[in-house]
């Protein structure tokens, strides 16, 4: 495996405890370990700000471990692919598939099925639609054991 795409909620794992944290600690490190490149789109550092924003605003983490969190994550070997009009057209073509009305999810898709990469999600919802679209190469968080 020479790449993986993560979303973003896996990285928010990092900063609060979540059911999937631990199985996504056992991941990075062992793909950090493997030399795995682990790839994100542009939007992805956009969502990392704005969810420790929303856990921050809902009193789930302090505001100090809101900018500790996001200088972790942040300080990770993640390659950010930029929004070019490939990837963003094949995003419009996932959204399509996946019936969704906003282009976000489809952008990690796209970013994996470009790069020929597994895509890591802990959004269970859209893995088993891209499942159901016979996608191989998505997985939800929770099929990992910690």
């Amino acid at each position: 495996m020479a790449a993986v795409v993560i979303d973003a909620n896996l990285a928010i794992g990092l900063v609060r405890q979540m059911p999937f944290s631990a199985a996504f600690r056992t991941l990075i490190e062992r793909w950090l370990v493997e030399g795995v490149s682990i790839a994100v789109p542009a939007l992805w550092d956009y969502e990392i700000v704005s969810g420790l924003r929303r856990l921050w605003q809902q009193n789930a983490i302090t505001r100090e471990e809101a900018f500790a969190g996001l200088e972790l994550v942040m300080s990770l070997e993640i390659q950010r692919s930029p929004a070019e009009q490939d990837l963003l057209l094949s995003s419009l073509r996932w959204a399509e598939r996946l019936g969704q009305s906003k282009a976000y999810d489809a952008q990690y898709v796209a970013l994996a099925e470009q790069l020929h990469a597994e895509f890591w999600s802990a959004d269970e919802k859209l893995v088993n639609a891209l499942k159901a679209l016979e996608v191989d190469w998505a997985h939800w968080i929770g099929e990992v054991q910690s």
